[in-house]
């Protein structure tokens, strides 16, 4: 029998460390809340945090794995014992998590996932970098010898993002609300909130209500403009949205530093992370929707960003969404390419466009209307005829909304894909392969069914709520029956794998 290897001895730091995280916050709490102190009933809660060590203790000394031939086996526990046996050809992630702290311990947390199930299979905190590698390297050959994998496929590198554009991605997300989400949080339970907003408003009792009811007064009564009162707040705006960009900047760079992807055989491999390294692997045969997005500023640098659902274990949600993110920025010249190694045999120069056909823009064109009279129905009681002349810019800017919006749609069927696009600021592009596809739905609305339309809708295994999807529109109701009929029978023609 193979001989059988051990977690690393830092599992029981690391353990600790997890227990210290989880009971630091209840145990300040039990602490600062109790009438007594540290004598207090309450401190005897503490007390719970000891079987849990024993058990964190423990995990190091009964967690054994070994590899066989085909398979990797994992034993756990010491009075309830179990083992489970994981084929090679069935692992599909092999994930890497290290943070400062493993890097300067030499060690890493591994993740095994498999095509089924909510959780990880295994999860391994932690193993020797070494270990891990060849771990790496036995699965690969394992898949190899199954036939899942070409043999001694070599790596290739797809993508790498130095840090200008790795700066340049965080200026286009702007994900600096997050942090400063955060940072709020803290202003506001500190009672500093009021006190800064004052100073800036000139009003200390309540935030900014000074100011709003100054501008109201001047809109509504003719009164003199307050400059003087906005140009600080104004500034103050100003420098709030310098402070997101800069912030969503260097987020981007610490977040996806040394960002790397490569293609080995059928496998997908990411690296990323300053603070916490990230090794993450994508099954090519687990893609089920690939997603591009632009944005006004993406399209404005040459840029944009390309998306994936894969099917299978959930696992921990934040890991997956690392994993879903195949290119965080690329330019618009090397899209093809990374599209054409995911995809082989799509060429997104070559696609033939479907467009929307002339009766929806008029149905568009009613959807804008729909959300444009609540904005402009305040302006109509409440403001002096001459303020009015706003009316016509909103009507305007939905007319111009509803033509680009109808312009940017459009659908088309390849060989081996149907794709869908949308959006007129925030464009996207989705292609769903014909071997992923589970359903594809007719759907139709009241109004669908009164101007002879319908929608189209293809459903994949790994097709989020809120994801952007292939969901065609406004389709005449012989054009969409035509279509639908097309995807189902290709559908039914391949065979669909994990």
């Amino acid at each position: 029998m193979p001989s059988e290897q051990r977690l690393h001895p830092a599992s029981i730091l690391f353990s600790l460390g997890s227990l210290v995280r989880s009971f630091a916050l209840p145990g300040i709490l039990v602490v600062v809340g109790g009438s007594q102190g540290w004598w207090g009933w309450q401190s005897w809660l503490l007390w719970l945090a000891i079987p849990y060590s024993i058990v964190g203790i423990g995990r190091y000394f009964t967690f054994r794995y070994r590899y066989e031939p085909h398979e990797m086996v994992i034993r756990t526990g010491f009075i309830f014992r179990n083992e489970r046996h994981i084929p090679y050809a069935r692992i599909q992630n092999l994930d890497g998590v290290q943070n400062v702290l493993h890097r300067l311990l030499g060690v890493v947390t591994v993740r095994v996932e498999t095509g089924g199930g909510q959780e990880p299979e295994a999860t391994m905190s932690v193993l020797p970098v070494a270990a891990f590698e060849e771990m790496r390297r036995r699965v690969f050959l394992g898949k190899e010898e199954a036939g899942e994998i070409a043999v001694s496929a070599p790596e290739r590198a797809l993508l790498q993002l130095p840090p200008r554009e790795l700066l340049l991605c965080g200026l286009i997300e702007n994900r600096g609300f997050v942090v400063l989400a955060a940072v709020f949080g803290v202003v506001w339970e500190l009672g500093m909130f009021d006190r800064i907003m004052g100073q800036i408003f000139g009003e200390e009792e309540v935030s900014g209500r000074g100011l709003v009811r100054d501008l109201w007064r001047s809109l509504s009564g003719g009164s003199g403009f307050p400059v003087e009162r906005i140009a600080i707040p104004l500034a103050a705006f100003l420098g709030f949205l310098l402070l997101i960009r800069l912030i969503s900047m260097g987020w981007a760079l610490v977040r996806l530093y040394g960002f790397r992807l490569s293609l080995a055989g059928e496998d997908l491999r990411t690296e990323l992370g300053l603070l916490t390294r990230v090794v993450a692997t994508i099954p090519l045969r687990r893609i089920q929707t690939l997603t591009i997005r632009e944005g006004p500023l993406s399209r404005l640098f040459g840029r944009a960003s390309v998306k994936v659902d894969t099917a299978g274990a959930d696992g921990d949600e934040e890991n997956k969404k690392q994993r879903e993110w195949l290119a965080p920025i690329i330019r618009r010249d090397e899209l093809p390419g990374l599209v054409r190694a995911v995809l082989p045999g799509l060429d997104l120069v070559a696609v033939a466009w479907n467009a929307a056909p002339p009766r929806a823009f008029r149905r568009k064109l009613k959807q804008w209307l729909i959300v444009t009279l609540p904005i402009a129905l305040p302006f109509v009681l409440l403001l002096e005829w001459w303020d009015l002349a706003l009316l016509p810019i909103l009507f305007l800017w939905a007319f111009v909304g509803a033509r680009q919006s109808v312009k940017h749609l459009g659908w088309a069927v390849t060989g081996d894909a149907v794709l869908f696009r949308s959006g007129w600021l925030w464009r996207q592009v989705s292609v769903a392969r014909f071997a992923k596809i589970q359903a594809v739905a007719i759907h139709e609305s009241p109004f669908d069914r009164r101007a002879a339309m319908a929608r189209v809708r293809v459903d994949t295994a790994g097709a989020k709520d809120l994801a952007h999807r292939v969901d065609i529109p406004y389709l005449p109701r012989e054009t969409a029956r035509e279509l639908c009929d097309l995807l189902a029978m290709q559908a039914a023609r391949t065979a669909f794998r994990w």
